[in-house]
């Protein structure tokens, strides 16, 4: 009985909307995902709260291909070698310098960064303003 459930569950998620969002014009790779590049296959406009929405995609997509979470990833905020705010915070001491970033990251994603000051390299946690918490 459990798999008759089961199976008329998923048959109810397919037939209610589990439409696919297509790219109406070639994004780039790198480019972000937003409500005037994609649609639905019907040719609809994707809702705004859709998870792809603001996501960068991985390589090209060309017109009249699928856009899904897999051929995408979060926004990044921060690239390699750009110069960026590093802050250290504890209670109400708060330091900051700049720094450059060895690599590329999104919010709340670990990264290296070399203080530009000391000439050292430090850990931190990308915040969703671009600026990176020290660790």
């Amino acid at each position: 009985m459990s798999t008759l459930l089961s199976l008329a569950a998923g048959l109810a998620v397919y037939l209610n909307g589990a439409a696919s969002f297509v790219a109406t014009d070639v994004i780039r790779a790198g480019d972000t995902v937003s409500l005037g590049n994609i649609s639905t296959e019907e040719g609809n406009s994707a809702p705004a709260d859709h998870p792809v929405i603001g996501r960068e995609v991985r390589r090209t997509v060309y017109a009249g291909q699928e856009i899904s979470m897999d051929n995408t990833q979060p926004a990044r905020l921060v690239t390699r070698n750009q110069v960026v705010t590093i802050k250290y915070i504890n209670g109400p001491l708060e330091i900051t310098t700049t720094g450059r970033a060895m690599s590329e990251a999104a919010a709340n994603e670990d990264i290296t960064v070399l203080n530009l000051q000391s000439r050292k390299m430090i850990h931190g946690i990308v915040q969703k303003d671009g600026w990176v918490l020290a660790q």
